[in-house]
Parts: structure tokens; C-alpha cells; sequence
């Protein structure tokens, strides 16, 4: 006769009990709902995965750091269970549910490994960089979560540097020195549009030997011959001169003028999916002041005026893989203003005064007070004729009443000139000096 009959069957659902609960340490949590059980015993992140033999999955190069190259984030765990539908929860760097999926998984021959892959390079999900972080679920029970970063990949660094040698007729010269970085290989040629440059140059910056530029299409694209494979860290400068892209704020010759520049990783570089570090330097024409420096898109720009014999502005900035980066330098060009008088419309002020300062050559007064002389006596004269009317008490005054209206007519028209000269000059510019 077998021991366990003498066992009572509640005692031994005791003991079945304090086995499962005994487990507890070999794994990392158990989770039971009416229906599944699972103990985890192993979770994480890799990079790669081998099947095994009998279906077995082995996680590869575990990890919680990635890249955006990366093709693959698998994320892994090793458990107990018979049959579970499980949900597997990916929570972007804001905390906010970027993807969800459920998954039914069985285990004949327990314990067994199941892997989800999340897909990051050339996707929103690999541009969105940051701590990550993925959660189990099972039955609505949270099994395990895993936090994992994504990191840019930087294949190159640039420093623009634009010299602004005349205002008006613009003209603008730029260098663009760009650093490579491949990622474990080489590259032999750099793809790059510039539909707004002309004069375009390249060489290299150690050397200064000429490389070579093949047009790619109508819009300005052009493919830079690095002259064989290099490696990280070489450097090669491109030279060339703006078409357009420096604007009067105003007419040509109200001394204030604005530098525009835009650039996308897209457009620019051929690459949509790498953030590129960026440096510019603006020098400003001889003379000019610096008024103030706006980024597009609401990106703010830490700039860095150096004074000297012509100012210099300088900032930092990353061009993102999805956003394009553009600003706008406004900047007063004081000797450009100085040759260059600038006609100012005053009608308000400046015309006024112009045509009452003017002295009439026949009499030792201006044209303003010829107005308001002609104007006072005509008054007097036209109502001394009124007074002189045969409607009104003698006065005892003898005078020609007709011949003193008449010459009170004629110093209202003298008035009546004066004005309307005056009126004229004020619709006709005067040239001043702005300051």
C-alpha cells in the first residue's frame, strides 16, 4: 500500500502549493490568473538571436544600449507555463504607448525562451532617441518591464562659415568643411545639394588637393569624388559663392539687410535618417552692427557676436533627421548706408519745411512768410473795402472802395499761390543721410 494514501488529499494540495510558492526564488515573478501561471526565470534585450535545435531560442550580444542602425531590438524571456496569451507594451522616451502587440505562446517542455523583435533602423522608432521601455503583460498582470536606449548615429560633423564681403549688389562667400565618420567602412564619394550656390569648389583640408565635382541633376545636387575610400576623421572643404539669399529689409538703400539660410538632412545630404552636428560662422560687412539672429522652427540660437575689425556671429546647432534647421542673421550696414542716401517721402515734415525756407529773389522774405504776409493783408484790405460799403454809417474816410477790394483780391491770390506751392512740395522727397 502506497504512503499517499494515508495522506489526506486537502494536505496534499498543501504540500503542491508550498512547492509552487518554493519556486519563487528561481525565477524572476510568478503570475497567476484563472486560467495561466507563468514563473519567469531570465528577461532583457539583444541584439540577435539563434534558433537552436529543437526550436530552442538563444539570445545573442544582450544589451539594453542600441542605435538607430541597429536592425532589430529583440527582446526576450525564459519561463515556465503551459499556454499564455501574452502583450507585449513598447512606452517611447515621452512615456507615451508607441506599440502594442499580443502574442498566444505554449511551452511543451518547460522552461521556454520567446523572443518579440521590434524593428529601429530607417524607422520614426529609431529617430526617437532616448530611454525606452518595454512591458509584459499577461491576463492585464504585469509581468516584468525592460528599459533599453536608443542612440543617434553621427556620420558627420560640418562647420559652415559665410563672409558677407558687400551688402548690395550681394555678394556672399561660403566654405563648408565636413568631417566624416563612417560606421566601420569607408566612403568614396559625399552626396550634397546646393541649388543656391554657384562657384562651387572642393579640396581637401589637409592637402588642399582639388577634388572633384560631378553634377548629379538640374536642382543642384552634385556628388563630391573624395579620391579614393576614407576612413573616420577625414576632412575635405567645400567652397562657393551664394546666388541669392542676402535681402534689403526695405528698399535696397535703407542700410538694414537680412542673411537667409535653410538646410534639411533630406534635401542637403542625401540622408533623412542622421542627426549632423553643425557649426556656422557669419562675418558681417566692414562697418556693419548686428541687429539679431532668428532660428525657423522655433529653434533657438545661442549665438556669440566677436568683435574686431568686421564682427563675427557664431552658433551651435544639430540638424535632426526629420526637422530642417534655418535662420535668419538681420544686420545694419552703416558704410553702405552712408554712400548710399537714402530718399525719405516726408510728407508730414520735410517737404513743408523745405519749400518754406525757400527766399523769394524779389523780396527780402521766405516763401512761408510771403504766405502768412499775403495772407494778413488781403484780410485787411477785404474788410476795410466791406467797411467802406454804402450799407454801413459814413465813416469820413475817403477812399476808392472799388480799387481797395481789388487789391485785396490780389494778395489773396498771392496767399492763394503761396499755399498751393507749398501743398505741392509736400508730396516731392527731400534726400537725407539716415543715421
Amino acid at each position: 500500500m502506497s504512503i499517499c494514501e494515508f495522506i489526506p488529499k486537502t494536505f496534499r494540495l498543501g504540500i503542491l502549493l508550498f512547492v509552487l510558492v518554493a519556486m519563487l526564488p528561481l525565477g524572476n515573478r510568478v503570475s497567476a490568473t484563472p486560467f495561466v501561471a507563468i514563473v519567469v526565470f531570465d528577461h532583457g534585450m539583444a541584439k540577435g538571436i539563434v534558433y537552436a535545435t529543437r526550436g530552442h531560442i538563444v539570445p545573442v550580444n544582450k544589451t539594453d544600449s542600441f542605435t538607430e542602425d541597429d536592425r532589430f531590438a529583440y527582446a526576450f524571456f525564459t519561463a515556465a507555463l503551459s499556454s499564455a496569451n501574452v502583450t507585449w507594451l513598447w512606452y517611447d522616451p515621452n512615456g507615451q504607448l508607441f506599440l502594442n502587440r499580443t502574442q498566444q505562446i505554449s511551452c511543451d517542455t518547460s522552461p521556454c525562451t520567446y523572443v518579440y523583435y521590434f524593428p529601429l533602423r530607417h524607422t520614426d522608432a529609431a529617430m526617437d532617441f532616448g530611454v525606452w521601455t518595454l512591458t509584459l503583460e499577461a491576463g492585464g498582470v504585469s509581468l516584468y518591464s525592460d528599459q533599453f536606449s536608443v542612440k543617434p548615429v553621427i556620420e558627420q560633423d560640418n562647420s559652415w562659415r559665410f563672409d558677407i564681403e558687400r551688402s548690395a549688389p550681394p555678394h556672399v562667400h561660403g566654405d563648408l568643411t565636413v568631417t566624416i565618420h563612417p560606421q566601420n567602412a569607408t566612403w568614396s564619394s559625399y552626396p550634397i545639394s546646393l541649388p543656391y550656390a554657384a562657384n562651387v569648389t572642393a579640396y581637401d583640408a589637409s592637402t588642399n588637393r582639388t577634388l572633384e565635382i560631378n553634377p548629379s541633376n538640374s536642382t543642384g545636387a552634385m556628388v563630391v569624388d573624395l579620391g579614393g575610400p576614407r576612413a573616420d576623421g577625414y576632412r575635405f572643404i567645400v567652397s562657393f559663392d551664394l546666388r541669392y539669399g542676402v535681402w534689403s529689409m526695405g528698399l535696397w538703400n535703407s542700410g538694414f539687410f537680412a542673411l537667409r539660410w535653410y538646410e534639411s538632412t533630406w534635401a542637403t545630404f542625401g540622408d533623412g535618417y542622421h542627426p549632423v552636428p553643425g557649426s556656422f560662422e557669419v562675418t558681417l560687412p566692414q562697418g556693419a552692427s548686428f541687429v539679431d539672429a532668428v532660428g525657423i522652427n522655433d529653434i533657438a540660437l545661442n549665438q556669440n557676436v566677436t568683435a574686431g575689425s568686421r564682427l563675427t556671429l557664431s552658433f551651435l546647432n544639430t540638424l535632426e533627421p526629420t526637422q530642417g534647421f534655418g535662420w535668419v542673421v538681420l544686420y545694419r550696414d552703416s558704410r553702405y548706408e552712408i554712400a548710399n542716401p537714402q530718399p525719405i517721402s516726408n510728407p508730414m515734415g520735410g517737404g513743408l519745411r523745405a519749400a518754406q525756407a525757400l527766399t523769394i529773389p524779389i523780396l527780402p522774405m521766405t516763401v512761408g512768410s510771403f504766405s502768412v504776409w499775403s495772407a494778413v493783408m488781403s484780410i485787411l484790405l477785404l474788410t476795410g473795402s466791406e467797411v467802406l460799403s454804402p450799407v454801413y454809417a459814413r465813416t469820413g474816410v475817403v477812399l476808392n472802395r472799388r480799387r481797395l477790394r481789388i487789391a485785396g483780391v490780389v494778395f489773396a491770390i498771392l496767399f492763394l499761390a503761396a499755399s498751393a506751392y507749398q501743398v505741392i512740395a509736400l508730396s516731392q522727397p527731400v534726400t537725407v543721410v539716415a543715421h
